[in-house]
């Protein structure tokens, strides 16, 4: 069908932007972690090639609705197309706000090792990719695992602002570092949801159903 090559230039083109936000995100954090600038440019550089690509792929998305008048299968998959490129430049905006906040706090004496923050980041941009994977293969079986591993991502949010609080609490001269590696944090912890979101709307894809965290935890 002749709507196909375009659905899948369209696909080549969302997996490339995940890539892009998969990468702001990775390099935004490690300049946190390991009190490194070099890492930034990176991102500044990226930001500019996703917001590129989300009105580009906007502009081919409704294009190809307009063009093509598909069937109902394919402009379910075009919608969703549509929600996906949203979600994919949002992830590089939160990237942008991890790069923000890191500029300030490198400047700024190392407030301690930070364990929980990569760990965190590896879950959620593993939940991206999955994502992203399930967007590919309508894995409705996967999807669900992304969900899942949401709360672990809350889990490690709440943790690493419970450990802030204590440094901000015990010397004051910590307070504005401590706030900015709180948002460093949310901003990771909204990436995660955003997984969640394209997971969610891979199940509603496939099964007609958009399931939400409660259901998925009562096993239904």
């Amino acid at each position: 069908m002749l709507i196909k090559p375009k659905l899948d230039e369209i696909r080549d083109r969302l997996i490339e932007m995940a890539e892009i936000a998969d990468t702001m995100i990775e390099n935004a954090v490690k300049a946190i972690i390991e009190h490194n600038g070099d890492y930034l440019p990176i991102v500044a550089e990226l930001e500019e090639k996703l917001d590129k690509m989300e009105v580009e792929n906007e502009s081919l998305i409704i294009t190809t609705i307009a063009r093509f008048q598909p069937e109902a299968k394919y402009l379910r998959i075009l919608v969703m197309d549509l929600f996906v490129n949203r979600d994919l430049e949002r992830i590089g905006d939160h990237a942008e706000n991890i790069k923000e906040q890191a500029e300030h706090i490198i400047t700024k004496p190392k407030l301690k090792e930070y364990i929980d923050l990569p760990v965190m980041t590896d879950i959620t941009l593993g939940m991206v990719r999955d994502a992203v994977k399930c967007l590919e293969t309508l894995d409705t079986e996967l999807a669900r695992d992304v969900i899942a591993r949401d709360d672990k991502v809350d889990a490690l949010n709440e943790q690493i602002i419970r450990d802030l609080y204590t440094y901000m609490v015990e010397d004051p001269k910590n307070i504005k570092v401590g706030i900015r590696l709180i948002t460093v944090a949310s901003n990771i912890e909204r990436v995660a949801d955003i997984a969640t979101n394209l997971a969610e709307e891979v199940i509603y894809m496939k099964e007609g159903k958009m399931l939400r965290h409660q259901e998925i935890d009562d096993g239904n």
